[in-house]
């Protein structure tokens, strides 16, 4: 039997391993529901026009998904296969995890790291919680997957001897697939990569020259992903956020170094995990279940002691592992910085934690950090930094050498959540199955093709997964970022309809603005939602909290003889009669 063979049945139960606490299984589970209409949404589109641009969503103008194009064209690959929503999203999850477990493999094997214990550290950085804990979050739970793949494809360039411009080509995919893929990742990656390559230029003793020409093709392949991103775009930047929200959204110290009680079986079974509730801290609870990151410290410290490898390498791994923890703190140190009665949302002001960490400059001024707003996420740098490090101190090694792959192992099992948290996944793959079904109903009230704009209008995530399954052009998208972009190109008639989330009334002048739609055919239908159209995102069914009004606005507006009204269940759809 050949090594690759055997190599690559050893590895299968570590991608199932993988695969289910990622909830990538298809035809049972499904890694997340709420921005999977989103992505999914978005990679029916791109199946319905064989385009990169989304033609159903954000009209007039063609959309761009403003982050995870990689993850919505594999999706849209099995879609176009005939795969059902759900299925195909978890196989498209399933096929970049499987990159980003041969990346992680790959680097273990540049490191000069056995086979087996590359195999054991890969499923060690995949079964990182900072990970699966952010499939919610779609792309970027990838984007973090993948930062040993990215490593990877760098690691000739920026480190290791040998002919560089023929490693350049791979060097530029991996930007090319992180800036896609999701921006904090790419900055990440930026930044492991400039740490990694001065480290690197210290310890060679070759004329400066080789080493210039090592940053600077480092530098042409970043640029040349966030030009052809900025081309995909359409924009340079969004809009920024104030300090408050990085600091809002970084890390208490004690997050690091403790879980959140309720996640890791093993750490609620032996009394280590910390109760924590989302009313007493600033930012969202992702911020305080997904920053722990004690147990590859602990495996770190255990690679330090060992350091049977390059420890120029591990330096650099260290080294970057500080930087990661150093940025996810935010603006300012928090030491159970607890939220004072009284405040309201997740933004915290300097007031309450006023040791600053030196960072803010940084993220109020440079291209790139000042999008880094939840500043939490930085710790994802700073375990890789941590695996990284326990991965190269034991290169050298045979791989059945023990130690090394018995703290791999342990740290799986201390990352393994409660059997409720997999069950989650299983709801997803149902809620999904429920919204198709919901989908399916509603084709019959409109007509393919039909322009329609959805009112109340917002962050209409249900809205981007309905028009491109049944055929239709919405004007409405939903995703902060595109539904800023698509707003501005609205006619003038469709800006005038007050936001959803500002105000969740319905004005006097609601008819006027829909007959005015109509008669002027900036639309071909008004669909009149009885359902916040974000509302979906967690589940089906859902609250018809405008129904009333809205139902009491049709009956006003079937009063005009060059109106006719189509009742729904979850719509009042508004056309000209002819």
């Amino acid at each position: 039997m050949s090594v690759r063979l055997l190599t690559a049945i050893v590895a299968l139960p570590f991608v199932a391993l993988v695969l289910i606490l990622h909830g990538a299984i298809p035809g049972y589970s499904m890694p997340a529901f709420g921005q999977a209409l989103w992505v999914i949404g978005f990679a029916q589109s791109f199946a319905n026009s064989l385009s990169i641009f989304a033609s159903d969503i954000g009209n007039p103008a063609s959309a761009a998904i403003a982050f995870g194009l990689p993850a919505a064209l594999a999706t849209a690959a099995f879609l176009k296969l005939g795969f059902d929503a759900a299925d195909a999203y978890s196989l498209a999850f399933a096929s970049w995890l499987l990159l980003a477990f041969w990346g992680c493999y790959r680097l273990g094997r540049l490191l000069n790291v056995g086979r087996l214990l590359s195999l054991s550290g890969a499923a060690m950085w995949l079964s990182t919680p900072m990970l699966w804990m952010h499939e919610s979050y779609s792309a970027t739970a990838l984007g973090m997957s993948l930062l040993p793949f990215y490593a990877m494809c760098a690691w000739p360039i920026v480190w290791a001897d040998g002919p560089v411009l023929r490693a350049f080509p791979l060097f530029v995919v991996a930007a090319v697939i992180a800036v896609f893929m999701d921006g904090y990742t790419f900055m990440m990656f930026a930044v492991a990569v400039g740490c990694t390559w001065i480290v690197g230029a210290l310890r060679r003793s070759g004329p400066w020259t080789r080493s210039a020409l090592r940053i600077g093709l480092a530098g042409a392949a970043f640029l040349i992903a966030y030009v052809l991103y900025v081309l995909y775009i359409g924009r340079t930047s969004f809009d920024l956020v104030s300090l408050d929200i990085f600091r809002g959204w970084g890390a208490n110290i004690e997050f690091l170094l403790r879980p959140v009680l309720g996640l890791l079986w093993l750490s609620d079974w032996t009394g280590f995990a910390e109760s924590r509730s989302a009313t007493d801290y600033f930012g969202d609870p992702s911020v305080f279940t997904t920053s722990h990151a004690v147990f590859l410290m602990l495996a770190a410290a255990v690679g330090l002691i060992i350091n049977r490898g390059d420890r120029r390498a591990v330096y650099a791994f260290i080294a970057i592992a500080l930087i990661g923890f150093y940025f996810s703190l935010g603006p300012s140190f928090k030491f159970y910085a607890m939220k004072p009665g009284g405040v309201v949302g997740g933004a915290m002001p300097e007031t309450y934690a006023p040791i600053p960490t030196g960072t803010a400059w940084i993220s109020s001024n440079l291209p790139g950090f000042d999008a880094m707003r939840a500043a939490y996420r930085w710790s994802a740098l700073g375990m890789f930094g941590l695996w990284a490090a326990f991965m190269a101190s034991t290169a050298a090694r045979r791989s059945l050498a023990g130690v090394p792959i018995l703290v791999a192992c342990a740290v799986m099992l201390l990352n393994l959540p409660h059997m409720t948290w997999l069950d989650t996944y299983i709801d997803h793959r149902q809620n999904m199955l429920a919204v198709e079904a919901v989908a399916s109903n509603i084709d019959q009230n409109f007509t393919d093709g039909e322009r329609v704009f959805f009112a109340p209008w917002g962050n209409d995530f249900f809205v981007t997964f309905l028009a491109p399954t049944i055929g239709i052009s919405a004007f409405n998208i939903g995703g902060d970022k595109n539904m800023a972009i698509a707003v501005k190109q609205w006619p003038d008639v469709l800006q005038a309809f007050p936001q959803r989330e500002a105000d969740r009334t319905i004005g006097p002048n609601y008819a006027d603005l829909v007959t005015t739609v109509l008669t002027t055919k900036t639309a071909d239908a008004v669909a009149l939602s009885f359902i916040d159209n974000f509302a979906p995102t967690q589940g089906w069914p859902v609250d018809q909290e405008f129904k009333g009004d809205l139902l009491r606005l049709a009956d006003t507006l079937e009063a005009n003889p060059a109106l006719s009204v189509t009742r729904t269940d979850d719509y009042a759809i508004i056309r000209l009669r002819h």
